[in-house]
């Protein structure tokens, strides 16, 4: 009994040892790294290209104008007008995530010379979008000084499209409206943090 026991005991290490010997002379695999992520577009770029088009989308997609006619409602009327409505949604939360990517430049240095534009009353809204009262530098400092509060300006973006998408999703043109004004306030605690804090 006492033999047996032992012969087992060893065959049983004999297979261990073994099993060892081959894990260790078999080829490793190397463990499959994610994609560099290399950002190309400024935030500043992001806000132009992205977030400033796809939100006045969801803006005028509802709207209620009171003149000599009456009252009119405008708001989706099909299932493609809410889809356009939802692509513009979708888009913003994609970009909220994009912003989240770290390394990416806050704007260009040309933007420094657009600051002018905030005060004055004929520029362009495409012109006073690109303006910004900090250097590109002295934000990118902000940013790196705080990180965890640039991602949570981010994440409110985020969460105002999810608002947008949801009341697309469910073809509610009163959510819809809600959803702008939320949108409409992430977007500007991000910018009176970032982008002109003087006018605090």
């Amino acid at each position: 009994m006492e033999r047996c026991r032992a012969l087992t005991v060893l065959a049983v290490g004999l297979w261990l040892t073994a099993a060892v010997a081959a894990q260790q002379s078999a080829p490793r695999r190397a463990t499959p790294r994610a994609p560099a992520i290399k950002p190309v577009a400024t935030v500043q770029d992001l806000m132009l290209a992205l977030v400033d088009p796809n939100a006045d989308a969801i803006f005028g997609a509802v709207a209620t104008t009171i003149s000599i006619r009456g009252t009119e409602t405008k708001a989706p009327k099909n299932d493609n007008e809410w889809a356009v409505v939802r692509n513009h949604a979708l888009t913003l939360v994609e970009t909220g995530n994009l912003l989240k990517i770290g390394g990416r430049r806050i704007a260009s240095p040309a933007s420094i010379a657009a600051a002018a534009l905030l005060s004055d009353e004929s520029a362009s809204v495409a012109d006073k979008a690109a303006a910004i009262e900090l250097t590109p530098e002295e934000i990118e400092r902000r940013v790196a000084a705080n990180p965890a509060a640039w991602v949570r300006q981010a994440q409110e973006l985020i969460d105002a499209g999810m608002e947008a998408l949801n009341a697309a999703d469910a073809k509610d043109a009163e959510a819809l409206l809600a959803a702008g004004d939320t949108i409409d306030g992430a977007c500007e605690h991000c910018h009176l943090r970032y982008w002109y804090p003087k006018k605090k």
